[in-house]
């Protein structure tokens, strides 16, 4: 029974067209792209490898968010652009940690969630007239982090800057 109810309602879905052009994931407006607005070249020359990139998470789109991913060997690197500030994410209980960092001119935070205390993922925010870049390591699920996740972060933030918006 349930199966004929859940074969009906995909049949009831299948042949219906959608006009126009696809829209962004409402809060996306306007806001910078890593996977679009940083160059292949840039990523290679940072050791990134442009053909791991996966766009936004698994493929979904977030709203208020534009996330970008390259995989390497034990991780993750990941640039999340949000119109969210940095005063809002300090706000927000599940990230614990914050320190101020410093990248290129610009003065972030580095933080991590209330629930990694083994910082198998950190998280550097930076101010953007936008609201906010984040870039963050995250550890390959089942993987032991072979260095520093922050320093990690941090090295990345660095080569980037100069691409990233103020």
């Amino acid at each position: 029974m349930v199966a004929v109810l859940f074969a009906g309602a995909l049949a009831a879905g299948c042949g219906a067209s959608v006009q126009g052009s696809p829209q962004p994931a409402s809060g996306q407006e306007g806001l910078f792209d890593p996977c679009k607005d940083i160059p292949d070249s840039v990523l290679e020359e940072v050791g990134l490898d442009p053909a791991t990139e996966e766009v936004d998470i698994a493929g979904v789109e977030q709203p208020g968010w534009k996330i970008c991913s390259w995989a390497e060997s034990w991780y993750y690197f990941s640039i999340f652009s949000t119109e969210s500030s940095i005063e809002t994410t300090k706000q927000n209980p599940n990230y614990v940690g914050f320190k101020p960092v410093t990248i290129g001119q610009r003065d972030g935070v580095e933080f991590h969630l209330q629930a990694d205390a083994d910082l198998v993922r950190c998280f550097v925010a930076l101010p953007a007239a936008q609201g906010a870049i984040w870039l963050s390591v995250d550890t390959k699920l089942a993987l032991k982090p072979e260095g520093s996740t922050c320093e990690l972060t941090q090295h990345y933030a660095n080569l980037l800057d100069q691409r990233l918006p103020s």
